[in-house]
């Protein structure tokens, strides 16, 4: 290379130096005159002009039975970032000009409203519902407002007059970094117990001063308090998470970057980082696949449910990936109270170096829906080399149709009764039965609780019609401790833990609904017992540490729960308590509790400090 760059010009030694200097690592960039990315990272040609939307359709493939529908192009819609359905089956899409802008404060940005009001499946209405917003990387509609990730704050929006315009702006909480603006605040998603979950990433650096409390954090998944507004976080770890899905459980999975793809998330869990130090005492959990897929740039999941596909493409999650220009999907199996993930064939390529599939959602008439970014650059090494090169003149949003069941006709719950709510979270289509259940919990669930209770205690009802109407309740606050303590004797392992989880968070300062969950500490349900060992430090508790030894005697060989019971442990572990905790391992079998006894190594080291 320094022989190659003596005998050079002065424009071209700057070229060349350039390639140098980008190709350190894996990837390669190729700089041309002017600084122009030539060839970006991940791809092995020049991207070429980019395709109408015609020929990207024409190019794009899936399996049989299926074909793609263009939803929506520019000039409607234009850099899209992130999207939302909202009750009455309208997309919300948020659109940026600035990106790869670091600096805060107003900016071009939008969010549009997109709608298809004469049914042929093309949106034919666009509204800009926001603008002056700088990068808005996260959706989320609910709570009588529109939810907006803008680093660094997550602002509230509202229309006050139902002119399909903000009216009003609050901010929220507020310190996001925007260092890396790959990694902003992103994916805004309703959880199953009502609160709103977001990601962000590695290189980010935040520091969010919410109710009294300070939270320093990088990559992190945290939660919002609709009603509070409370600030909190749920775990740390992983990269540059981009993506939330809950499967029927209500456990949640991320995809994200450069490291493993898929990782599932647990509160007050800790997971491996692509960078960075770990908190003291840290003992990291790993993802949960051992295979890759093409490249490792992943964007958006979602766990794909819904009777509009044949059998065998549901309960999957599927996710983008944006340097292999397609959709991956990976099929779930349980692991104790974790989960193993797999991968299956690819469910769409666009076959277009330009296609990069940011979000997927289940839509309101149970089909796919892929919002497509469409850029040459993949990378932001790319964008920031070459901030003019980045394309601010397309945007794509495109559904997957089945030709056994074709486009069903979308389906708006926003003039529903609540007792016709509490009937859509028995549909098959998730979009219906999520978007049912947080609409019930905005209402309180008033005058459906008690038609509520009988859905989740019904054994002859289905899984998932019984623990949405459990969520329903849960986000609507309309849980009695008696009721809680009924949920906590169910014969179905995920009611009883989702009773000790609701405990946890709704119910600690109820001696009866504690005592009612500690005696589940011999409970054989991996779920329950993982529940627990959140739990426990949340209770008022004279022996929390006697509490986690004896879970950990119980959990026998479970991958995760002893890395919760020490992340929640090892913080209250002084001397007295280690002290306890030695002779209490004393009376228990090793050889037959091997997470108790990796648990007393990390003991050993942290007394060795």
């Amino acid at each position: 290379m320094l022989k190659l760059l003596c005998k050079t010009s002065s424009l071209q030694f700057a070229t060349v130096f350039l390639l140098f200097v980008s190709s350190v690592g894996s990837s390669t960039t190729v700089f041309g005159q002017e600084g122009k990315v030539l060839i970006p990272r991940k791809q092995s040609k020049p991207p070429g002009p980019p395709l109408s939307p015609e020929e990207a359709l024409a190019k794009m493939t899936v399996p049989q039975g299926f074909h793609v529908e263009l939803v929506a192009a520019e000039p409607d819609l234009l850099n899209p970032v992130a999207m939302a359905f909202d009750e009455r089956g309208r997309i919300w899409v948020t659109e940026s000009f600035e990106y790869p802008r670091h600096d805060p404060g107003p900016g071009r940005d939008r969010i549009k409203i997109l709608e298809d009001t004469d049914s042929d499946g093309r949106v034919d209405s666009v509204k800009v519902f926001a603008e002056g917003l700088n990068i808005p990387s996260g959706i989320a509609v609910g709570h009588g407002g529109v939810w907006v990730a803008n680093a660094p704050d997550i602002l509230f929006l509202k229309d006050t007059d139902g002119d399909d315009k903000a009216d009003t702006t609050e901010v929220v909480v507020t310190g996001f970094g925007r260092f890396d603006t790959h990694e902003l605040p992103n994916s805004l998603t309703w959880g199953p117990d009502g609160a709103l979950y977001g990601l962000n990433g590695v290189f980010n650096a935040c520091r969010v001063e919410a109710q009294g409390k300070t939270h320093e954090f990088t990559c992190a998944m945290f939660r919002i308090d609709p009603r509070t507004h409370e600030f909190s976080l749920f775990c740390e770890g992983t990269s540059n998470p981009w993506g939330i899905a809950f499967d029927p459980n209500g456990h949640a999975f991320i995809s994200a970057c450069v490291i493993d793809h898929l990782w599932h998330l647990t509160e007050t869990g800790y997971y491996h980082r692509q960078g960075g130090p770990y908190p003291p005492n840290t003992w990291k959990i790993d993802s949960i696949v051992k295979h890759k897929h093409q490249m490792a740039a992943y964007c958006g999941i979602t766990y794909f449910d819904s009777a509009s596909y044949p059998a065998e493409y549901r309960d999957k999650l599927m996710m983008g990936n944006i340097h292999g220009n397609c959709i991956n999907v990976d099929r779930l199996e349980r692991q104790g109270s974790t989960y193993a993930g797999f991968g299956e064939e690819d469910f769409l390529s666009g076959n277009d170096v330009w296609f990069m599939p940011v979000v997927q959602k289940v839509g309101p008439d149970g089909c796919l829906y892929v919002l497509d970014w469409y850029d040459r650059y993949h990378c932001y090494q790319d964008a920031s080399a070459d901030p003019e090169g980045v394309d601010r003149g397309h945007g794509r949003l495109y559904r997957v149709v089945h030709s056994q069941t074709g486009r069903p006709a979308s389906v708006s719950l926003a003039n529903a009764t609540n007792e016709e709510l509490v009937d859509y979270l028995a549909n098959p289509n998730v979009y219906l039965r999520e978007t049912a259940q947080r609409m019930l919990a905005e209402r309180n669930c008033q005058g459906v609780v008690e038609q509520l209770q009988s859905v989740v205690l019904n054994t002859d009802a289905h899984h998932k019609n019984r623990m949405h109407a459990l969520w329903a309740l849960t986000g609507g606050q309309s849980l009695s401790a008696n009721f809680v303590s009924q949920l906590l004797q169910q014969p179905d392992d995920m009611l009883r833990a989702w009773g000790v989880r609701v405990a946890g968070s709704q119910f600690v300062k109820q001696p009866l609904v504690v005592s009612a969950c500690m005696d589940l500490l011999q409970d054989e349900s991996p779920d329950v017992q993982l529940q627990l060992a959140i739990a426990i430090g949340k209770f008022p508790l004279k022996d929390r540490i006697g509490s986690w030894v004896a879970l950990l005697g119980n959990c026998g060989q479970d991958p995760l729960i002893p890395h919760i019971v020490w992340q929640n442990m090892h913080p209250q572990l002084g001397p007295a308590e280690a002290d306890r905790l030695l002779v209490l391992a004393e009376s228990v079998d090793l050889s037959n509790a091997p997470g108790f006894a990796a648990v007393l190594t990390k003991v050993a080291e942290k007394l060795q400090e």
